[in-house]
């Protein structure tokens, strides 16, 4: 019983609001302490832990991020997609989704997307008649692709817990995010529909010309970004680095938005950001390890092979599972605590660690829009200077839309593992 006392521990300071780090790196010390190892080898497992080089990419790729809230890379991408859809039902709120789609497929962060876009759209929706819900839910919910579109932060954690290949998670990602686009697509019209809010006029030639050139430059971005990355040119760590150099470049030489000051400043909240990633990696890679010396997971397996489950039921189980834990967990703690418990579990029942992927992430996306945690509802509700419970409720259709996705998924894996296997 002593082997499942840091769980417990970790369970109790989780519940009491202690900080993740903390709660994750005690109950791995206790792990140690109970299992006779010694303390000092935790100071190796962690150090070792961060010193992959696929890792650097999550640094520069959070730098990315907030470049591009301060360069105008945000302004420039809703701009064209305003231009373009703003005067069909739900243009704006089209245009919003738009502008995250391609913000995503830049930026691997899901609450920069929101804060970033949302920073644009909401006012501008709000102005144009829309509800203030209306335009915090789909702001909320088109921030959450940026963990699912490529390059994904979490998605590049994943690669390094489960050594898979990045590369072959992100294009299992693809299509899924670009479906998930779609159906979020589907639910603002629908919705901007139902409830007649007005319409833009459409836009000349010219004006949407004018949109479409001054967005030029960021819309290469992502070309450059995926585009290296799956010809093999650069691998996800140099392609993240890469990024970092266009965005300074486009922000300052093309958008002249970038001063020596935003930079400085952009650079210090990364730095923070990722400091808080890493310390919440090592401390979840020593608690794996623990987990790994007392084999909780094949024990785990063992038990669910007892009852019969098989591959499909327990997907639909641990979905459930991720699911109910989003709403209390934020989505980077949420993989780095369950990931570990859940792969022996996945080896035995021949689980593809590639299509499990996938729906662990779309899990985190309605963790995000779930409260009393999710993340990019109080994101939108801050910069939409609104309501949290009227963002809660304009997120509500986008929950359902990403749910049902997530079953599509888990019952037809072809979704995520076919482009993987065609790039091959």
């Amino acid at each position: 019983m002593t082997d499942y006392l840091p769980i417990g521990v970790m369970i109790a300071l989780l519940a009491a609001g202690a900080p993740i780090y903390l709660s994750l790196g005690l109950s791995a010390l206790l792990g140690f302490w109970i299992a006779d190892v010694p303390l000092l080898a935790s100071a190796e497992i962690a150090y070792n832990s961060l010193t992959p080089f696929s890792l650097m990419a999550v640094p520069f790729f959070v730098i990315t991020a907030n470049l591009m809230s301060v360069g105008g890379i945000s302004d420039s991408l809703v701009r064209f997609a305003r231009a373009w859809v703003g005067h069909f039902w739900g243009g704006l709120g089209i245009a919003t989704v738009l502008a995250c789609s391609v913000f995503s497929a830049i930026s691997g962060s899901s609450v920069a997307t929101a804060l970033a876009v949302g920073a644009v759209t909401i006012p501008a929706m709000v102005a144009a008649g829309y509800h203030r819900g209306y335009a915090m839910g789909v702001t909320a919910a088109g921030g959450t692709l940026g963990i699912l579109i490529p390059p994904s932060i979490p998605l590049i954690l994943y690669g390094f817990i489960t050594n898979q290949s990045v590369v072959d998670l992100f294009s299992a990602a693809m299509l899924p995010g670009i479906l998930a686009s779609v159906s979020m697509l589907v639910c603002a019209v629908i919705v901007a529909r139902v409830r007649k809010y007005p319409r833009l006029p459409k836009e000349s030639a010219k004006d949407r010309w004018a949109a479409t050139r001054h967005a030029l430059p960021s819309l290469l971005l992502p070309v450059l970004i995926l585009g290296g990355i799956y010809s093999g040119a650069y691998t996800p760590t140099e392609a993240a680095i890469i990024s970092v150099g266009y965005s300074l470049a486009i922000s300052r030489i093309f958008y002249e938005r970038i001063s020596l000051q935003q930079v400085l400043r952009s650079m210090g909240k990364s730095m923070v950001d990722t400091s808080l990633i890493m310390v919440i990696l090592a401390s979840a890679m020593l608690l794996g390890h623990y987990l790994s010396m007392v084999d909780l997971g094949g024990r785990i397996a063992a038990a669910i092979q007892a009852v019969g489950l098989g591959r499909t039921s327990f997907l639909f189980m641990i979905m459930g599972v991720l699911f109910v834990l989003g709403t209390f967990m934020e989505v980077t703690s949420m993989l780095l605590i369950m990931l570990p418990m859940l792969l022996p579990t996945m080896a035995a029942l021949d689980v593809n660690p590639v299509h499990f992927a996938v729906l662990f992430v779309i899990a985190m996306e309605v963790g995000l829009l779930t409260p009393p945690v999710g993340m990019n509802l109080y994101v939108v509700a801050r910069a939409g200077k609104g309501k949290l419970q009227d963002a809660i409720v304009g997120s509500l259709p986008y929950v359902l839309a990403l749910s049902v996705l997530a079953v599509v998924i888990l019952l037809f894996p072809s979704v995520a593992l076919w482009l993987p296997a065609a790039l091959r």
